[in-house]
């Protein structure tokens, strides 16, 4: 059984010529998706912080169950914005790696969430509606870089030819 080729592998008609548009598009695309998903983590994060007065001492201040659950709510989320900006630096360096690496958060992002739903009965971990739009961002994301216009990542840059 043969596999399907890749898109950059795809013969074209002789008046379609490929260029680096489609490559620059499908790059485009994946960072700022990346960037939303990294704005949308790290602003819940700050909104979970500014829940809590921070006017005493922050051991007296986290020391209160109600607080405790906050800071761990907004605490989750810090390293699937961390990860999710390093994803976006390696897109943009080594779009190989980058998305490799984004296949894997994404892939961790929804098996963490999975646990969570299924472990988190008394919502100590996050809100029942933040998680399922976590999961469908990370679903969302992880379809696009599987369609075809993701993939090219995957495919060498067509460098400019010189004359």
């Amino acid at each position: 059984m043969s596999e399907a080729p890749l898109p950059q592998q795809v013969p074209l008609p002789a008046f379609i010529k490929r260029g680096d548009n489609q490559y620059r598009w499908s790059l485009g695309i994946t960072v700022v998706i990346l960037l939303v998903q990294v704005a949308f983590f790290a602003a819940v994060a700050a909104y979970n912080l500014s829940l809590i007065d921070w006017g005493g001492d922050p051991a007296v201040v986290l020391a209160s169950p109600d607080t405790a659950i906050i800071f761990e709510q907004a605490i989750v989320l810090l390293p699937f914005a961390g990860l999710g900006l390093i994803c976006v630096f390696a897109c943009l360096l080594r779009p190989q790696l980058g998305w490799h690496m984004a296949m894997l958060v994404q892939s961790g992002i929804l098996l963490i969430s999975l646990q969570v739903y299924l472990s988190d009965r008394n919502n100590i971990l996050t809100r029942r509606p933040l998680l399922y739009l976590y999961m469908l961002g990370a679903i969302l994301i992880i379809v696009f870089m599987n369609s075809p216009e993701g993939r090219l990542l995957l495919g060498q840059r067509r460098r400019k030819r010189e004359r």
